[in-house]
């Protein structure tokens, strides 16, 4: 069983507005042998605020509410469990040889949130799954098993409640938001997986703000053939 069809509900939080990441998603999951259909896996459509409301900035406060949402209606549909990719995931080569492996690992273990995509040191001579000691950076390949995702809901929405600066942790990057919470509930199983099973692949950020050559449409042919060939590469290389 690969690494999507795993799951209960998987779904792909996607911004109306950018046809392009959407378009190179389904190319990626194309390529790699996913199916992106209408029953569990499918893509989420972004909530896009206009107001930071505490957060950094729209954007961010954007990401938080959409990943929130995708847990509370996993809640709803009562799912097993739930799979998370953002838009812009590009899987490794390795996805399918050393995903399957992860999951066959991963059913016989008690888990509350799995990470099949961080920025770590990749161990290919030691597949397993590592508990998970330091802070994680991104959210953008990960799963929350069932029985956590009202936990998880929960402290999400106390977060986003509670005022800027809050020492118990205000609004803030989802990322930042789910170190927060294993930090705080020692009790949370939380493990990534010792190989990078997926990267962020480049393309125009929607949370920071915009790089010099993205404002300003005479470059943005030469951006995009640029991010084209860095993809490219790192397909064939991670």
């Amino acid at each position: 069983m690969n690494v999507i069809d795993y799951f209960d509900q998987a779904r792909i939080i996607s911004m109306l507005t950018r046809k392009d990441r959407r378009e190179e998603t389904l190319a990626e999951f194309s390529a790699k042998g996913f199916q992106i259909n209408a029953n569990t896996v499918k893509f989420f459509d972004a909530i896009a605020p206009k107001e930071a409301n505490g957060f950094p900035n729209p954007g961010v406060q954007g990401c938080f509410l959409s990943h929130l949402t995708v847990l509370q209606e996993a809640a709803h549909l009562k799912a097993s469990n739930v799979l998370i990719l953002e838009d812009d995931i590009q899987f490794s080569k390795h996805i399918n040889t050393y995903g399957n492996q992860a999951i066959e690992s991963l059913k016989k273990m008690d888990w509350d949130i799995a990470y099949f995509g961080h920025t770590l040191k990749s161990t290919p001579n030691d597949l397993k799954w590592k508990s998970v000691s330091e802070p994680m950076q991104l959210s953008h390949f990960y799963a929350i098993n069932g029985k956590a995702i009202g936990k998880f809901i929960q402290c999400l929405t106390d977060i986003k409640n509670r005022p800027a600066g809050h020492p118990d942790g205000g609004p803030m990057h989802y990322d930042g938001a789910l170190n927060t919470i294993m930090h705080q509930n020692s009790d949370i199983k939380a493990y990534y997986y010792s190989v990078n099973l997926g990267y962020q692949r480049a393309s125009k950020t929607d949370l920071h703000n915009l790089s010099f050559f993205d404002n300003y449409a005479m470059f943005k042919p030469m951006v995009s053939m640029a991010r084209k060939v860095k993809r490219k590469v790192a397909s064939m290389t991670r």
